[in-house]
């Protein structure tokens, strides 16, 4: 069945109305340390990935396997648009000034750009995942809006900065992810984000961030079961007369964390819903309903762990699921 709807214009209007995007040099935003003590959060080294938010001058003390103490301070964040076109903002970048281990360190993070698929950085045997700073947003003094607040989906961090890390020998997830979808080139294109725009926070149409991954594909093109679930179905669907048909599965760790994978843009189910789905299990086929100019699907994350809650860039399990894949070659 046919199933495009397009219902982006409408989004566009809704965000000229609520803010004019000037095109002049956008000065860098953000602060930095105030000589305030900030707050001590502990944390142990688990079988998934661990996500947390941080302000200025919070540390994080990491507790590794061997039983050593990994601490990481957040100084100072900052944001700045890099490129624009005459629609808006085309990219920008957020930086942050960390002390790990006594020892200062900058990391900065462009989005946008094909370097949105980005090598976690590897600073004494942990890996660390600078997801968001929350300074590029309006709200936070910065310059992007939120694409997705109206169905509950916001990429702004309620702290100055959100992050994940995992000890570097471990993968993010206990068990060997699958392909979400075919893809033999073990790789991601920001071109292939919807117009060249949405990837995870990407600029889309030049003023707000988008809240999840598209990868555009062709129509019927089919989602296998990256991991297993203990849950699956969709919380939105046509038949429901929603626009959209929008799944989830859910996998609750022995850790005590909850992730929770979805994927949006589906035409039918493969399998029956509300029920264990097993990894590699052909369970959608999808990019065919409200996909605007592009058939895509649209792919998320979020983690639930130690009382916080955690929308993280899916690009995280596509990395996993690439580097995987190339050492099983």
């Amino acid at each position: 069945m046919s199933h495009k709807i397009v219902d982006r214009r409408r989004f566009l209007k809704t965000l000229t109305s609520l803010t004019v995007l000037t095109l002049s040099v956008q000065p860098l935003t953000g602060s930095g340390v105030d000589g305030k003590k900030g707050k001590t959060f502990e944390r142990k080294s688990k079988a998934t990935l661990t996500p947390f938010c941080l302000n200025h001058n919070d540390t994080l003390r990491f507790i590794l396997r061997n039983g050593q103490t990994w601490e990481m301070t957040l100084l100072k964040t900052s944001a700045e648009i890099t490129q624009r076109n005459n629609k808006g903002i085309t990219a920008y970048a957020f930086d942050c000034d960390l002390q790990i281990n006594g020892k200062p360190h900058h990391l900065r993070r462009e989005v946008g750009t094909q370097a949105s698929f980005y090598e976690p950085w590897k600073i004494d045997g942990v890996h660390i995942w600078f997801d968001a700073a929350s300074c590029a947003f309006k709200e936070g003094g910065g310059f992007m809006l939120e694409k997705d607040w109206a169905l509950g989906f916001v990429c702004k961090p309620n702290q100055k900065a959100r992050f994940a890390v995992q000890e570097a020998d471990m993968p993010v997830c206990p068990e060997p992810l699958k392909l979400w979808y075919p893809n033999d080139a073990g790789r991601l294109d920001i071109h292939d984000c919807y117009n060249g725009e949405d990837c995870w926070m990407g600029p889309y149409g030049g003023k707000a961030a988008h809240c999840g991954l598209d990868v555009n594909m062709k129509a019927g093109t089919t989602l296998f079961a990256p991991m297993s679930f203990d849950n699956h179905y969709l919380f939105h669907s046509t038949e429901a007369n929603f626009e959209n048909n929008r799944w989830r599965g859910t996998r609750r760790w022995p850790d005590g964390s909850e992730w929770w994978l979805q994927s949006h843009h589906l035409i039918r189910m493969l399998v029956p819903e509300r029920t264990p789905l097993k990894a590699g299990t052909p369970y959608a086929t999808t990019a065919g309903v409200y996909v605007g100019s592009h058939d895509h699907t649209h792919f998320m994350f979020r983690v639930l762990d130690q009382g916080g809650e955690y929308w993280l860039d899916p690009w995280i399990l596509f990395w996993e699921m690439f580097r995987q894949g190339k050492k099983g070659k």
